[in-house]
């Protein structure tokens, strides 16, 4: 995993800590995709949030003497990990810059390692996550798909 070996630059600002390049055509503008985003503070230590790790389960209840299909609450779990389903990338008011910035030209099967600077990540979500204003955020991002652009 050499860093040196980038094909598309990166936001400036970001540091690429590490990459794995990946196959076929990058990440794109507006490209959906699936991937998987591990959050750690500057140290190391795991930057964990409440995170959607489980899709709602769907049973049976009874509306007005009819069987209904309802559905179960997701569970919520604290984790630094979050799962990407089907996730449109787009500079958007919850896709921080720094994580947009780091994705956008990721290949299908690549990863990434970086160390987001504060002014893309941690300036807005301090107040959210606890996290010092100031804090530099390390994210790893595992790019498992872009899906096909549809018509």
């Amino acid at each position: 995993m050499e860093a040196s070996n980038i094909l598309l630059k990166i936001q400036a600002g970001i540091k690429l800590l590490a990459e794995i390049e990946g196959y076929g055509a990058p990440i794109q503008d507006s490209d959906r995709f699936d991937g998987v985003l591990k959050f750690y503070r500057n140290r190391g230590e795991p930057l964990e949030f409440e995170t959607l790790l489980q899709d709602p389960i769907p049973y049976i209840t009874d509306v007005d003497g009819k069987p209904t299909i309802a559905w179960g609450a997701a569970k919520l779990h604290r984790s630094n990990v979050v799962f990407e389903r089907d996730r449109s990338l787009a500079r958007q008011a919850d896709v921080l810059p720094g994580i947009y910035y780091s994705i956008l030209g990721m290949r299908t099967m690549g990863y990434r390692h970086v160390a987001i600077p504060p002014h893309l990540f941690a300036h807005t979500m301090h107040k959210v996550y606890g996290i010092d204003r100031e804090s530099v955020i390390k994210m790893e991002i595992f790019l498992l798909r872009i899906h096909p652009k549809t018509c």
